[in-house]
């Protein structure tokens, strides 16, 4: 019993919580920003919205762009290799 049980793969837990946290706040923020448009003021005194984290996605080292698991997995070595390229010859005849 216990050798099936390690080669069936754990979920991973739930975040329903920030996710939820985060969606109240980005409702609020609307909230805000329809009530500046009902009062006539100028939108660009609101502050920005706090920036959105999902820690399910995974962060590329090199471009800084955020993938899930498996499109990391095939994204960063490409980036890499991108990355570390070097720049291309002058083809241009003169």
């Amino acid at each position: 019993m216990r050798a099936l049980s390690c080669l069936i793969p754990q979920k991973k837990k739930s975040n329903w919580r920030a996710k939820h946290e985060e969606f109240i706040q980005s409702l609020r923020y609307a909230k805000k920003v329809t009530e500046y448009e009902k009062e006539g003021k100028d939108l660009r005194e609101l502050a920005p919205p706090p920036p959105t984290q999902n820690p399910d996605l995974v962060p590329c080292p090199h471009c800084g762009r955020t993938f899930n698991e498996t499109a990391a997995e095939r994204h960063i070595p490409r980036c890499q290799a991108m990355k570390t390229r070097p720049p291309p010859m002058n083809t241009r005849r003169r």
